[in-house]
């Protein structure tokens, strides 16, 4: 058990002898991975000799790993594994004798929010974490949850495609994860990274800070173990204690904003949204911020609601809102200083009150294969995909925010504040876990500001008037058609070009020519004047209008399993002598 050097790496920390009480940052890999971001991951290897794989920092307990098995027998084998496989067979230091547990119909990764149907196996390996200029360090006995067939499943529940990618876990309230024997022998007890480190006396605490950036904006994945970058934390800090399931708090309201010029909506900014067109919400909801999952996984009546303000269409294979990336309003405002903000319940701040400001460059995404065969912009907003689920805020809305937990026992707590955007340093600025927290003196709007296009002028946006959205395809459509509308709209243009250009012409002729040179001026402004009447009435006119998600099917994982132990069942037999 515990933790012994290797050779060669890619950690940010003091060389061996300078070690102590102090934290650890691990960079990010080159690669990104996800067909639905993409996303930055880590480097680490497993086994000896060394497999190398790329994961997406996060989850609790045991680590997600995927194995050659997951390709075979698939029909987008030819994507399966290239952000790295590991085959225990070709370990000489892995233990698959000591837990004999093993579970063939995984329905969900991440905590019910999106489906899949795998088996897993739970073993133990080494693993190897990398280090600049020193040798990596290495947990022995690392706790792996080793993917076998299977694949992820499509929410409308079509054939669906291989798990593109799998996870580092970030430690858990125990210091071991042990599983439990039925022969009076000592628990089986495998390795968690943090509290492995801080047992060797490598970081001083058994905790982690975690900021997963944003690919598209080019803002680098800050992952430290021990302690955290405070150039990734803007403003006020909220801590709160956890119990069983960390990070889940209380979601007061989201609303829409717009941090400098003009709006690119109706109104310059918008509170209620959470709650909008669903009377029986309570004044708030409880959410997990689960850096496994991928979207802003709310009710389908707030995900229409904030859609009903945007150029978006929904999109039932996906259950995901499809951009309109030919609407002349998207550009302006996925570049504009327009964001959500996200109001959670703070009792440790003097305003109780934490704002977490999610800019629309954030959640302007890509579907890619094996998802869909086009890569196409989409809005990451998505209900729940399990009855009974709790709402969770995934990688779109951590792309905006930081992340950190201490486990430890006698200071378990865990933080959330709002993390900068692209135009933040690079050096990062170690800190340790600590009262009061540190965070950066940067603003929010500084870090943003020269990725920003500000508008000079508010535009109008879809659905502007701010109707009733449901998602039901059943829906009657209520009022004119929109051929009938498109009609009126192009009759009413018609006449108003007719009626400035008569007048221009009556003018035209009475006067000299300084006055002919007027008229004619004013006869193409008016012209364009109108145009622009009629092609703003088109667009009202074609609306997308938005299809309501069936009714998901149940998954038998709940989420506080994938927080917990796995069942120690059947009986485990004594572990062989190697």
């Amino acid at each position: 058990m515990g933790i012994v050097p290797s050779s060669q790496g890619s950690i940010i920390g003091p060389p061996p002898t300078q070690r102590a009480a102090l934290a650890m940052g691990i960079l990010p890999s080159s690669n990104t991975y996800g067909p639905d971001g993409p996303w930055q991951t880590v480097n680490v290897s497993i086994g000896d000799p060394q497999q190398f794989v790329q994961l997406l920092p996060g989850g609790y307990w045991a680590s997600v790993i995927l194995s050659p098995d997951i390709c075979k027998d698939n029909t987008r084998a030819q994507i399966c594994g290239t952000s790295g496989l590991y085959d225990p067979a070709d370990s000489n230091t892995v233990d698959e004798e000591s837990i004999k547990i093993t579970l063939p119909n995984v329905e969900s990764l991440d905590g019910g929010q999106s489906q899949a149907n795998v088996s897993v196996r739970q073993i133990m390996d080494t693993l190897q974490i990398p280090r600049i200029s020193f040798s990596p360090f290495v947990v022995q006995n690392f706790s792996i949850r080793l993917l076998g067939r299977g694949s992820m499943i499509l929410p409308d529940g079509s054939a669906g495609y291989p798990p593109h990618v799998g996870n580092l876990a970030l430690g858990a309230p125990n210091i071991k994860h042990s599983f439990a024997r039925d022969d009076g022998q000592p628990n089986v007890n495998a390795s968690l990274i943090p509290s492995a480190l801080k047992i060797s006396g490598d970081i001083s605490t058994n905790s982690f800070g975690l900021h997963i950036g944003s690919v598209a904006m080019g803002i680098p994945l800050s992952l430290w173990l021990g302690g955290y970058d405070s150039s990734r934390v803007l403003g006020p800090v909220s801590s709160q204690p956890y119990f069983q399931d960390p990070c889940i708090t209380d979601l007061l309201d989201i609303g829409i904003g717009v941090d400098n010029g003009a709006s690119p909506f109706p109104f310059p900014e918008k509170q209620g949204i959470l709650r909008q067109g669903n009377g029986s919400m309570d004044d708030s909801i409880q959410v997990s911020l689960n850096p496994l999952a991928p979207y802003l996984h709310l009710p389908q009546s707030t995900c229409d609601a904030i859609a009903s303000y945007l150029p978006v269409s929904y999109q039932n294979e996906y259950k995901l809102y499809f951009w309109n990336t030919q609407d002349p309003r998207y550009e302006p405002l996925v570049k504009s200083p327009a964001y959500l903000s996200f109001t959670f319940r703070a009792t440790s701040l003097p305003q109780a009150k934490l704002t977490i400001k999610v800019p629309f460059q954030l959640l302007n995404l890509t579907l890619r294969a094996p998802m869909i065969d086009t890569p196409t912009q989409y809005f990451p907003c998505q209900s729940p995909q399990a009855d009974g689920r709790t709402a969770s805020l995934g990688r779109a809305f951590l792309q905006a925010a930081f992340i950190g937990i201490n486990w430890d026992a006698d200071n378990a707590e865990w933080w959330l504040a709002q993390a900068p955007g692209p135009d933040t340093g690079r050096t990062p600025q170690q800190e340790q876990f600590s009262n009061p927290f540190r965070s950066s003196t940067a603003t929010w709007s500084d870090s943003w500001k020269g990725h920003w296009t500000p508008l000079r002028e508010t535009i109008s946006t879809v659905n502007s008037t701010s109707p009733s959205i449901t998602s039901d395809a059943a829906a009657p459509n209520a009022g004119l058609s929109t051929g009938a509308k498109a009609g009126i709209g192009v009759g009413c243009a018609a006449a108003v070009v007719a009626l400035v250009a008569g007048l221009s012409l009556l003018c035209f002729r009475r006067s000299r020519s300084r006055a002919r040179m007027a008229a004619e001026q004013s006869l193409q402004e008016d012209a364009r004047n109108a145009k622009k009447i009629k092609e703003e009435d088109l667009k009202r006119a074609d609306i997308p209008s938005m299809v309501e998600a069936a009714d998901p099917e149940p998954v038998e994982l709940t989420h506080r399993e994938m927080y917990q132990e796995l069942p120690a069942t059947p009986p485990l037999p004594p572990p062989k002598s190697r």
